[in-house]
C-alpha cells in the first residue's frame, strides 16, 4: 500500500545519532536520505545502524556511513504489479518509486509491523544473585526488587518485554526467593505468566538453563540479568538472532575508556609514535542473550555455569556459533551503589510515562 513518507524522510548531512532519535519514534522503521537537492541518495534501517557500530563507526559520525546505497528502488512508470511480492520476499520495510533524476514519487509498504505482536518466546530473568555490592540496600531485599522509579527494577524489565509481545516469563531465584515470588506472583497483575526456577545453589551466570523445561524449549530463549535497566528493542533483537541463524546472539555495549599516559609505539629500542592519552572503544557484553533450544538441551542438569565457559563450548564446536548485536539504545548494569543512583534520575527521561 502507499504511505505517508514525510516523517522518514531525512538530510543526507544528518548524524547517525539522529537518525536513531528519529526511527524510535517512527511506526515504519526505514529512514530516506536526500542530498541538498531532495534526491534519494540511500536508506537507513535500525539493521544498517547496528551493523555501523560492529564496523566501529561512531554514532555522531554521518548518517551517509551507514547508509544503503545498494536499496530496491523502483522507476517511475515501470510495472509495480511485482511490487508486494518483492517486499515480502526480500523482507523489505518499504519501497520507494523514484523519478529518473532520483527525486521520490511515492513509497510502497506492507505497514508497520508492531512490536506487540504476541510472541511466544520464553523470557528467563536470573534474579538469583546476592547483590552484595549494593548492600545495605540488599541487606533485607534482594536486588531485583529495589526500587527504581516508582517500581522494582524487576517489574520494569517485564514490562518492557511485555510491550513487545513477550510475556511468558521465567525467573530464575535464590536469594531472598520468596520475597520475589510474593511480589510478582504468577503474573497475573502484569497480564502475563510467571514461573521460577529455584536454584539450591548458585549456579553461576547460565547454568539455570538446565533447568528449564522441554515445555519452555519451543523456540528461541531469551536470558537477561534482573539488574539491567534498558530499552532495548526485543523485537529487532529476535529478528536478528533468526537471521544470523547462530546457537547464541549476545547484545553488546560500546564502552569507551581513555589511557591516562602517553601510549608509546616502538620498534625494538626505537620509538615509532606516542599517542597522548588516547581513547579506547572496546565491546563489552550487555548481560542480554538469545540461546536456541538445542543449545539449552545439551547442558548437564543443575551443574554450575558461567555464560563465557557456554560461549566457548559453542564456539570449539563451531567459529560461527555466536553473533553480537550491538545496542545503541539505553542500558545501565545497576551492580553498584552509584549506578543505582544514577538510575534514579535516568529513569524519569527513559522510562516515565509521566
Amino acid at each position: 500500500m502507499l504511505i505517508d513518507y514525510s516523517d522518514n524522510l531525512i538530510q543526507s548531512n544528518s548524524s547517525i545519532e539522529c537518525g536513531i532519535k528519529l526511527l524510535d519514534g517512527l511506526k515504519l522503521k526505514i529512514l530516506f536520505i536526500l542530498d541538498d537537492k531532495k534526491k534519494l541518495v540511500g536508506t537507513v534501517t535500525d539493521g544498517d545502524i547496528r551493523r555501523a557500530m560492529l564496523s566501529n563507526i561512531k554514532l555522531s559520525g554521518p548518517i551517509l556511513m551507514a547508509m544503503n546505497k545498494k536499496f530496491i528502488k523502483y522507476f517511475e512508470g515501470s510495472d509495480l504489479s511485482g511490487l508486494k511480492a518483492k517486499i515480502l520476499k526480500d523482507d523489505l520495510k518499504a519501497i520507494p518509486v523514484i523519478q529518473s533524476n532520483g527525486l521520490i514519487v511515492e513509497v510502497h509498504a506492507l505497514g508497520a509491523h508492531p512490536n506487540q505482536a504476541l510472541k511466544d518466546n520464553v523470557v528467563l530473568l536470573m534474579a538469583g544473585g546476592f547483590g552484595t555490592r549494593l548492600s545495605p540496600l540488599t541487606d533485607n531485599c534482594p536486588k531485583p526488587l529495589l526500587k527504581v522509579g516508582d517500581k522494582p527494577i524487576i517489574q520494569t524489565i517485564i514490562e518492557n518485554f511485555i510491550e513487545h509481545g513477550l510475556n511468558n516469563f521465567v525467573i530464575s531465584t535464590h536469594y531472598k526467593s520468596d520475597m520475589i515470588k510474593n511480589y510478582l506472583g504468577n503474573g497475573k497483575n502484569l497480564n502475563c505468566s510467571i514461573e521460577y526456577l529455584e536454584e539450591e545453589s548458585p549456579l553461576g551466570t547460565a547454568g539455570c538453563l538446565s533447568l528449564l523445561s522441554d515445555t519452555h524449549l519451543g523456540k528461541p530463549v531469551f536470558m537477561m540479568n534482573a539488574d539491567i535497566l534498558t530499552n532495548v528493542n526485543f523485537t529487532q533483537l529476535l529478528d536478528f538472532h533468526l537471521k544470523a541463524k547462530t546457537a547464541i546472539t549476545m547484545c553488546v555495549r560500546n564502552y569507551t575508556h581513555q589511557i591516562p599516559y602517553g601510549v608509546i609505539r616502538t620498534n625494538n629500542h626505537l620509538i615509532e609514535s606516542i599517542d597522548e592519552k588516547p581513547t579506547q572503544v572496546s565491546k563489552v557484553n550487555a548481560g542480554i542473550y538469545i540461546v536456541n533450544p538445542e543449545t539449552i538441551t545439551n547442558l548437564q542438569q543443575g551443574k554450575n555455569l558461567d555464560m563465557p565457559a557456554l560461549i566457548n563450548s559453542e564456539l570449539e564446536k563451531n567459529s560461527s556459533a555466536v553473533s553480537v548485536f550491538p545496542i545503541h539504545e539505553y542500558w545501565l548494569d545497576i551492580g553498584q551503589i552509584a549506578d543505582y543512583q544514577k538510575a534514579q534520575v535516568d529513569f524519569i527521561s527513559n522510562f516515565s510515562n509521566d
